[in-house]
C-alpha cells in the first residue's frame, strides 16, 4: 500500500530559497528540481529506500548534488513528511533542530 507524501512548510521555504541561490544556475537548479521530484515520487512506493540520518535518527536523508532532503516516516498514518532541503554546506543540525523544537521532540 503506497505511503501519501506531504510538504512542510519548511520544506516549501527551502525550495524557494534554493530557486533563489541558483537562479544565476538555471541548468542546475533544473537538473536538481528534477532529481528532487523523481526520488520524492518514488518515495511513496518505497519511503524506507534512504538512510536514516544518524545524527537526528528520526530523519531519512537523501543527498542530491549540493543538497540533502530530509523527510519522516509516520508508519501508523502511512504519511511521509518532508521537512527540509539544506544546502549540504550550512549548518544541518542547526536547521533540523529547529524542526524537532516544532514537533516537541527531544
Amino acid at each position: 500500500m503506497k505511503y501519501s507524501v506531504e510538504y512542510i512548510s519548511t520544506f516549501h521555504t527551502d525550495m524557494l530559497q534554493t530557486m533563489i541561490n541558483l537562479e544565476e544556475y538555471p541548468q542546475k537548479a533544473q537538473r536538481i528540481f528534477a532529481k528532487l521530484d523523481k526520488v520524492l515520487t518514488n518515495l511513496a512506493n518505497m519511503p524506507e529506500m534512504y538512510p536514516i540520518y544518524e545524527d537526528f535518527p528520526i530523519f531519512r536523508k537523501i543527498t542530491i548534488e549540493d543538497y540533502s532532503a530530509f523527510y519522516m516516516i509516520n508508519k501508523h498514518d502511512r504519511v511521509i513528511e518532508i521537512h527540509r532541503l539544506i544546502y549540504s554546506r550550512m549548518d544541518i543540525k542547526r536547521h533540523l533542530t529547529s524542526v524537532l523544537q516544532d514537533y516537541n521532540f527531544q
